[in-house]
């Protein structure tokens, strides 16, 4: 990896805002780094003229060398402040940027990107990552920065007094390098490890959490904890091995190398002493300024292993944007009606091709059912419609015009959908139900609240509307997070309405109610039904059975029974079961 590559994944791609700090911190760092040269000035011009008898103490100097110190230290406190909240505020301010930056650019990836992505990986980028990187960066890259400025610094100044001690002192920091960067090498193994563990268990958390319920109710809580126990017990032993198998060996190499090193400058120094070449008190303050040159480079070698991981963290943050969205088109062009029509579509997840050549009109103010057995295709062609996904061949049409050739945003706009699984947010039933039109009105809430039948048992909750459901609509009923959802769409009013499996969770009574709100909409509204319940769509406009991604047969429920086709056999198998009792 290029080291401009580097640097833009290490600071979110805003390496700009991350230079005006690093600039900040090493300001902060020259100011700290006053005193020594304060020290180094005092050793030149105070106390090395001492050494001669008879030498008068340079009072009026010294006053200047406390002043010095002062002065210094009500600059470094004013700096020091400035340097911290700025710090905090803006790396804070740089993972909110781009972490919002990441959230719009997964709004417009394809629902194909999120039936292949485990929420659990997804969850662990959005936040351990971005923490990880985040962390890092602020400790690591202005540290970087100030010790390369320091490096030269010292290295000039030492210089003026001796140029052998000042070799003495930096020759063994290249000789430690190596090793750190192929301890890293070793380290970028490891630290993968340490992360499919982590994704391990973020996953399993929220799959144990989202089915505890299904687990207790067949006695199965107990042994799949055992299983998130055991990546728990992986995660730790990649986290301990990340320790102990690399970060803890480069560190005590890096501190014998440059214990040497220290070795080395008091060699070379009793050695120039004993040969009357250097002075006594530089010897003493290369001596101190050795070990203040060397600490910040053991704290490099304590960042290896944070660095690894960084490394790694920052690369999946980079390959989610490198996802490519669906396309947008410049100009969107506005559809002239509300009718959907698919021609000759194909569409395939992956390698498996799902729908073949298929042709089909859905009319402008009509009510059209989608039918057929598990898998044949039917939830496809819905959210084709709504372009979740980009057809593999042929067009999908709304008002005449290529989906393709209008904005996400604009399709979407005229489109409700309810679909089989419902999500509903932690939040009140008011807001779940407000998010079909954020400016409605109460009477608007409760009136589409009514027209789906949940208004009653709404009020029968303690606090009404603004009872609060569990992430997910966990506190509530299948059949009434549906109802919810359904209130939902029915309040946003769209001219286009998707309906995949809406009345599967509800009640006969209720499934009713549904079924005479949906066909007060049919005169408005262009209708999408898809149902395994046959009697829920025979007053249909028109009835499409699909069967293996074909078209096998079309046209209203007494055509298709009359036919004695597909559609005739799935009536009579349901009518069977209907009759049947325990």
């Amino acid at each position: 990896m290029k080291i401009k590559e580097w640097f833009q994944m290490m600071t979110l791609g805003q390496p700009y805002k991350y230079l005006r700090l690093m600039l900040w911190c090493l300001f902060d760092s020259i100011v700290m780094s006053i005193p020594y040269g304060l020290m180094l000035g005092a050793v030149y011009y105070l106390l090395a003229p001492l050494a001669q008898p008879g030498t008068a103490l340079p009072t009026t100097a010294l006053w200047l060398l406390v002043g010095g110190f002062l002065a210094q230290l009500i600059a470094y406190f004013f700096i020091r402040q400035k340097t911290y909240i700025d710090a905090s505020t803006g790396y804070a301010g740089i993972i909110k940027d781009s972490q919002i930056t990441l959230g719009e650019h997964l709004r417009q990836l394809s629902m194909g990107f999120y039936s292949a992505r485990d929420a659990g990986d997804l969850s662990t980028v959005l936040l351990r990552d971005y923490q990880t990187v985040g962390d890092l960066s602020q400790q690591m890259l202005p540290q970087v920065a100030v010790i390369l400025i320091r490096f030269v610094l010292a290295a000039v100044l030492l210089a003026l007094f001796d140029w052998r001690m000042t070799l003495a002192v930096f020759l063994v920091i290249p000789l430690a390098l190596p090793f750190a960067f192929l301890s890293l090498r070793r380290m970028g193994r490891i630290s993968a490890d340490l992360q499919n563990a982590q994704r391990e268990v973020a996953s399993g958390i929220l799959e144990y959490v989202s089915g505890i319920q299904t687990l207790r109710a067949f006695h199965m809580a107990g042994a799949q904890f055992q299983r998130l126990k055991r990546s728990f017990e992986r995660e730790r032993s990649a986290a301990i091995h990340m320790e102990t198998g690399a970060a803890a060996p480069v560190s005590m190499l890096g501190r014998f190398v440059l214990s040497c090193g220290i070795g080395l400058v008091m060699l070379t120094g009793a050695f120039l002493l004993t040969r009357g070449e250097l002075e006594p008190f530089y010897y003493l303050a290369f001596l101190i300024l050795t070990l203040t040159i060397y600490e910040p480079v053991l704290t490099l070698f304590t960042f290896i292993a944070d660095f690894s991981r960084t490394r790694r963290s920052g690369e999946r943050i980079q390959a989610l944007f490198q996802e490519r969205p669906l396309p947008e088109p410049e100009v969107s062009q506005t559809p002239q009606g509300t009718d959907i029509t698919f021609e000759h579509v194909s569409f395939a997840y992956g390698e498996k091709e799902v729908l073949h050549d298929i042709s089909l009109q859905f009319p402008a103010r009509s009510v059209t059912a989608l039918v057929g057995p598990s898998g044949s295709g039917k939830s496809t062609v819905t959210r084709l419609a709504a372009r979740f996904w980009d057809v593999t061949g042929g067009t999908v049409r709304l008002g005449g015009v290529d989906v393709r050739d209008m904005r996400t945003d604009e399709i979407l706009g005229r489109i409700s959908v309810v679909f089989q699984d419902v999500y509903l947010f932690h939040d009140s039933i008011e807001a779940n139900i407000r998010m079909g039109k954020p400016d409605a009105i109460m009477e608007e809430i409760i009136k589409a609240a009514k027209a789906a039948a949940c208004h009653d048992f709404i009020m029968a909750l303690p606090d009404g509307y603004q009872t609060v459901v569990g992430e997910g609509g966990s506190t509530l009923s299948g059949g009434e997070k549906q109802r919810i959802s359904i209130a939902r769409a029915l309040l946003k009013d769209a001219p286009i309405v998707l309906l995949d499996e809406a009345t599967a969770s509800l009640d006969p009574e209720n499934e009713v109610l549904i079924q005479q709100a949906i066909s007060a909409l049919v005169a408005e509204k262009t209708v999408i039904v898809i149902a395994h319940r046959l009697q829920s769509i025979m007053s249909a406009d028109n009835i499409i059975v699909l069967e293996d991604g074909w078209v096998a047969e079309s046209g209203t429920h007494e055509q298709l029974l009359a036919r004695g086709g597909i559609y005739a056999n799935l009536w009579a198998e349901q009518s069977r079961a209907g009759i049947w009792r325990l």
